[in-house]
């Protein structure tokens, strides 16, 4: 996946940035720059681009991304269908990895708030039940100034450090491309994401960026990881969670509106990507909820 270059507008002689977003929707293209983010979702769900993954997002979840990592938090489509019914709210905290490891570095109880600075590279993901407990310092954090605030983002960090509910999300480190190559690759993963509930032939997608289907294929592997069907079966799974998740489609339902051909291979791409069948996902979201 690709990824646009993004400065964040840290203000002279300050180490810690922080912003509450209250937006329709998140910033939407792919990105990265130079600091490490702290974001916990206040309001808000749909898909998480980083790294060569693609996950799912919702309230209260928190995430530690690192520096130079290509991440986008990208609504479910009734953000930008309904304006002003949906918000998206969030607290992100840009920070520099590199001032925090100069501060701790000497510091032999800082082993696992440098581990967890490191693994920042690969995607970090906090738990629900863990994130709430960090809530309140990151609100108080937006409230401080000065190397108060940096006294309170350590804090956050050894918390996370030594909390046993977080999990890697990318499984490589992110090697940044050329930018010929990011603006390439950022226009397929656009096209991709307005495009997944329609059939996608490798030819109309190769054209997009003048390769052949075969160049396209080496190129898309090469950068990503993965194949490009790999890439929108993730999409279209991910989608269909969202529907089951609400509550508002049947199995049938979700398979057909999130681009699968036939149910029998809705259900083998569900089941390896989730680890369960649609049916038993739909269960354990509402476990009185019938389905056809």
């Amino acid at each position: 996946m690709s990824a646009l270059y993004f400065k964040v507008p840290r203000q002279e002689g300050e180490s810690v940035r922080s912003e509450i977003w209250t937006l329709p929707h998140f910033y939407e293209p792919v990105h990265f720059h130079e600091e490490c983010q702290l974001t916990y979702i206040l309001e808000s769900e749909g898909i998480l681009f980083i790294g060569n993954q693609i996950d799912r997002f919702a309230s209260d979840e928190l995430y530690l991304i690192g520096k130079y990592l290509p991440h986008v938090f990208r609504n479910d489509d009734i953000y930008f269908k309904e304006k002003g019914k949906s918000k998206a709210r969030a607290i992100s905290i840009f920070f520099s990895s590199e001032i925090l490891q100069n501060i701790i570095k000497e510091i032999p109880e800082s082993l696992f708030m440098n581990k967890l600075l490191e693994n920042s590279a690969f995607g970090i993901r906090v738990t629900k039940d863990e994130a709430l407990k960090i809530k309140k310092q990151l609100v108080k954090l937006v409230k401080l100034t000065g190397f108060s605030r940096v006294m309170m983002l350590l804090t956050i960090l050894n918390k996370i450090s030594l909390s046993s509910s977080s999990e890697l999300l990318s499984k490589k480190m992110h090697i940044p491309l050329a930018q010929e190559h990011r603006l390439k690759l950022n226009k397929v993963f656009e096209y991709a994401m307005s495009h997944y509930r329609e059939k996608i032939t490798l030819e109309e997608v190769a054209a997009l960026i003048n390769y052949s289907p075969t160049a396209f294929c080496r190129f898309f592997k090469q950068h990503t990881l993965k194949t490009f069907s790999q890439f929108i079966i993730e999409i279209r799974i991910s989608n269909a969670c969202r529907l089951l998740d609400e509550g508002l489609s049947n199995v049938s339902e979700a398979c057909y509106s999130t681009g699968h051909g036939n149910i029998s291979n809705f259900h083998r791409h569900f089941k390896s990507m989730v680890g369960t069948t649609p049916l038993m996902y739909k269960k354990s979201i509402k476990p009185s909820d019938s389905d056809n």
